[in-house]
């Protein structure tokens, strides 16, 4: 390799780290478009490297690492891995994620003849197959998609509730390969070749912001006239992982939650009282009331200010109860609660049950009223490593990094909670676990079977102040633009937030303050059931094979090229 071959090299490399690592949500500076440099640099390897996939996933492996350092923390602080272990597991990761890469930049280069807008426009196809075929193949793994990196900037999102994640990431990609073309880093092309390069890259770059805008304007007045409000409040427990599956920390972190739900729930109604200007009166509420619960004086006969104040129902987090429900004794506390407070309560915790003699342990939501249990939902999509252990890799090494109780079996995933309001219509609530919110197809599911409103809960506690909390939280606002949902996400130590289904974030802390990691505490606020669909609802099942009939037409010339070389070859 000569000198000027490896400062090239080098200096792919660092385009590729810089725009993988401030392209997507970090903890320094998240800069939007930056994500575009991967592609980038992947499609310049594919047109002027001798070995493109090897370099195009030599390039990649860095910034992917980097991305998912938040692995090394979690196996190092909770797994109880050496760092010299720990590190290893982050760039095991980051060259499966890049191996992506090489693939994308070894298939373009075979197209190095093409003419330019055929190329680009099968680069962007390609890339939105890959990213699709990463999201199911060996159980998925659909972290860091391109169209990730512009989460944060609402506007930039709305293309999802069209062409959805994967579909979006395509055209960002095409964009990043029109913009080589047009300055000039690939070679031999005319000036007029890269002055339309120049216009098609602004034009696949803007037209995305340009229906931003106008969806954002126009979609709010008509979700607020069809929605019916649904009012809520999610508890944040901050239950440190290292003790929460302690047998003496049990009826504790049960305390614990019940105490925040009943303050926030004491904290919301006086809210509402201050904002009513209205006086408490001597008068006490009667035992069935839920005020008694609550210790809260009544200020009107008819109540009309507890009826605001109280949410319709209280959503805690993944696994909020370390113990078996309902089989431990501790659930009886839970029953009591919900009765005196006469609120519905949503919440996670394992759930066991005995098939043909043997014990089978969930990732279990439950849905408890006042009449007793109506519901429960099996997580579907386990984390590997996390909740289960691959056959081949059922290592002891490994078992520290389950939770708890052990490995946990999945769901079925066919389970709806229907919430009945007073004076308003049932309201159905598709639940996603954790891992869950990541795949697009999950949510897809929940809608098709009828959610109006989506919960996430989450247990993010594994990766400390790292980054995997909001990159976690904009794969879950995501979902919400694509399927045209609020999602309700609850978590044990953060980020707690309502996600709106024009990407808004409206979350529990300030940016400022980390975003209320690690802190005990509770967001209450009112979101929108929603009914229909957007488009992407319909289009998700044929936007692969569409995608891949289209790469198909454009790569002929290819096809009929390799026949003729077979055929000289006999």
């Amino acid at each position: 390799m000569t000198a000027r071959s490896l400062w090239s090299f080098a200096a792919l490399v660092a385009a590729a780290s810089l725009g993988l690592f401030f392209g997507t949500a970090n903890t320094v500076l998240h800069v939007p478009y930056a994500i575009l440099l991967y592609p980038a640099a992947l499609y310049i390897i594919a047109l002027r490297s001798a070995s493109p996939f090897r370099t195009g996933w030599s390039v990649g492996l860095p910034g992917a690492s980097a991305c998912l350092y938040w692995i090394a923390v979690a196996a190092h602080k909770y797994g109880g891995f050496p760092w010299a272990l720990a590190a290893p597991c982050s760039i095991l990761l980051g060259m499966y994620v890049s191996l992506w890469g090489g693939l994308f930049s070894w298939t373009v280069a075979r197209m190095h003849d093409f003419p330019v807008w055929r190329r680009v426009m099968a680069a962007g196809l390609l890339w939105m197959l890959l990213e699709w075929t990463r999201g199911w193949f060996c159980t998925g793994f659909p972290w860091i998609p391109l169209s990730a990196g512009l989460a944060a900037w609402p506007v930039l999102l709305q293309p999802l509730s069209v062409i959805g994640t994967y579909g979006y990431s395509g055209i960002l990609a095409g964009a990043a390969c029109l913009a080589c073309e047009a300055l000039g880093l690939i070679s031999g092309q005319k000036s007029v070749c890269r002055f339309s390069a120049a216009l098609g890259t602004v034009f696949l770059l803007g037209i995305p912001a340009v229906f931003g805008v106008w969806r954002m304007e126009a979609v709010p007045a008509k979700m607020q006239e069809q929605g019916i409000p649904v009012a809520m409040t999610m508890v944040q427990g901050n239950v440190k992982q290292n003790v929460k599956w302690s047998q003496e920390y049990q009826l504790l972190t049960l305390e614990k939650y019940l105490r925040l739900s009943t303050d926030a729930v004491r904290q919301n109604a006086v809210a509402v009282r201050k904002s009513l200007k209205e006086e408490a009166s001597p008068l006490v509420p009667s035992a069935s009331s839920p005020a008694s619960a609550l210790g809260l004086p009544i200020g009107s006969k008819d109540d009309a200010v507890l009826k605001a104040a109280i949410p319709d129902f209280l959503l805690w987090p993944e696994t909020a109860m370390p113990f078996a429900y309902p089989a431990s004794r501790n659930s009886e506390e839970l029953h009591r609660f919900v009765r005196a407070l006469g609120i519905p309560l949503v919440f996670g915790a394992p759930g066991v049950e005995y098939r043909m003699g043997e014990r089978a342990l969930f990732n279990r939501s439950f849905l408890l009223t006042a009449d007793g249990d109506a519901g429960h939902y099996d997580k579907e999509h386990l984390v590997p490593f996390g909740e289960y252990l691959p056959p081949v890799l059922d290592w002891k090494i490994f078992e520290p990094l389950l939770q708890g109780l052990g490995g946990f079996t999945a769901g079925t995933g066919k389970q709806l909670f229907e919430l009945k309001m007073q004076g308003r219509p049932a309201v159905s609530m598709g639940m996603l676990i954790c891992y869950e919110a990541i795949f697009p197809e999950l949510a897809r599911q929940r809608a098709a079977d009828g959610a109006q409103l989506l919960l996430n809960i989450s247990n993010d506690a594994w990766y400390d102040f790292t980054s995997a909390p909001m990159q976690h939280l904009h794969l879950s606002l995501m979902r919400a633009v694509e399927q045209g949902r609020w999602i309700a996400r609850a978590t044990n130590s953060g980020i707690t937030a309502f996600l709106d289904p024009l990407g808004g974030v409206h979350a529990m802390g300030e940016a400022s303050d980390r975003w209320a990691l690690f802190k005990d505490g509770s967001l209450t606020g009112t979101v929108l059931a929603l009914r229909g669909h957007t488009p992407y609802f319909y289009a998700h099942p044929w936007l692969p094979a569409l995608a891949a009939f289209m790469l198909a037409a454009l790569c002929l010339p290819l096809l009929k090229r390799i026949r003729l070389f077979r055929r000289k070859e006999r």
